[in-house]
């Protein structure tokens, strides 16, 4: 073939490539139902755009939020992420095939606070992967909050059937009863009771006024036609024992919300048996 022939054919092949590498890029994973002051976006090495109520978020959009910044993203199977201030988040793959009630969330936390609210898809084991500096973490049919401060990183267990963790180490551990989380760092991690005052932080980061900005449409909720479904337990539900790999450690009462007021780790000893001083 002769040289030109080529360049054309190559040159072809390039334009029917790039507008296919954009659309899959610019794929809607969910709306923004709720945004409290900034909120950025950002796809790939695009621009950066401001969050606002009631517009799409797109597979692979890196979700960074300043220090008052909050959002809540629904995805069309109920499911719902919530990213606090001085955080980050990205979807980076959403597949729902309603029909079936099936599909896949693969999400990664960056930092800072988040809360996840499982749909349809957290119903099926496997269903839900959120990825972090720490290992991965897996929700099914629940709830769970997610910290991470520096190297040290907290997922509680709220409801549900269960959260599990796989370091970067391979080992796995798996929470099925609220009140505990898994404590991480250094890629691995251990379990106990979730510190009270850890709970009352998160509820802190978390909360904020839903934006000024008008609610969605019942257009835009029409089109994710799924209502959340990740309901509590019904009373009376019988709770199982939890599953505790490492043998717990109690957490002193004011000692995490000092050191996150600080932002800085401060220097307590280590009790024995603790992954990280800032959780001990």
């Amino acid at each position: 073939m002769p040289m030109r022939s080529k360049l054309l054919v190559l040159a072809a092949v390039i334009a029917a490539l790039a507008p296919a590498k954009h659309a899959f890029a610019q794929e809607r994973a969910g709306v923004a139902s709720a945004v409290t002051q900034t909120a950025r976006g950002q796809v790939g090495g695009g621009s950066m755009r401001t969050i606002r109520i009631g517009k799409s978020v797109f597979s692979g959009e890196r979700i960074t939020t300043d220090a008052r910044g909050r959002v809540q993203v629904l995805l069309a199977d109920g499911s719902n992420f919530v990213v606090g201030p001085n955080s980050s988040l990205v979807i980076d793959e959403f597949v729902y095939r309603p029909e079936q009630g099936a599909g896949k969330i693969v999400a990664t936390f960056g930092r800072g606070v988040a809360r996840y609210v499982g749909g349809r898809i957290s119903k099926n084991r496997g269903g839900v992967t959120i990825r972090t500096r720490q290992g991965t973490i897996g929700v099914r049919g629940g709830m769970a909050n997610l910290v991470q401060r520096g190297d040290d990183t907290v997922f509680s267990f709220l409801f549900g059937k269960d959260l599990t963790f796989t370091g970067r180490n391979g080992r796995e551990m798996r929470v099925y009863r609220s009140g505990f989380s898994v404590f991480a760092s250094g890629g691995q991690g251990r379990v106990g009771r979730t510190p009270a005052n850890l709970q009352n932080l998160v509820t802190r980061q978390l909360t904020g006024t839903g934006g000024a900005g008008p609610r969605p449409n019942a257009e835009q909720l029409r089109r994710f036609g799924f209502a959340n479904s990740a309901l509590p337990p019904a009373p009376g539900s019988p709770i199982p024992p939890p599953v505790i790999i490492s043998r717990g450690v109690p957490v002193p009462g004011n000692r995490l919300d000092r050191n996150f007021a600080n932002g800085s780790r401060i220097g307590y000893p280590p009790t024995p048996g603790c992954v990280s001083p800032l959780y001990c």
